[in-house]
């Protein structure tokens, strides 16, 4: 062999683990990321992700918004008269359903477990 392949050789030589997991070190210090050598999991991209709380609370109404049967609860004297269309058209389909048999079965009493004699609550 020749003088410039040795060189070359030693040149192309693969550089030692140890070597590589300084290398590794100094990476994540120069990038600001963690040093996982043994590639565990640990949620640091879940954990570093923003949260998603109060984008989650802005996408829905909020709750304290009035609605009619809050005011009918609010407002309940003989001055205002407030009729809550949707409960009325409401009560309507249900009375006509029962009127031809297509409402909702009776509740049974109570369940056998519950009437059994000697159960103590």
């Amino acid at each position: 062999m020749s003088a410039a392949a040795a060189a070359v050789k030693q040149v192309l030589k693969s550089p030692s683990i140890a070597k590589l997991h300084k290398l590794q070190q100094l990476q994540c210090k120069v990038f600001r990321t963690t040093f996982n050598p043994t590639k565990q999991r640990t949620g640091a991209k879940i954990l570093s992700a923003p949260l998603k709380g109060q984008t989650m609370a802005n996408y829905y109404a909020p709750s304290d918004l009035p609605t009619v049967s809050k005011l009918i609860k609010l407002w309940k004297n003989d001055e205002f008269d407030i009729i809550n269309e949707e409960e009325e058209y409401r009560l309507d389909r249900v009375e006509n359903l029962k009127r031809r048999g297509k409402g909702a079965p009776k509740k049974k009493r109570e369940g056998a477990k519950a009437t059994k004699k000697g159960k103590k609550k």
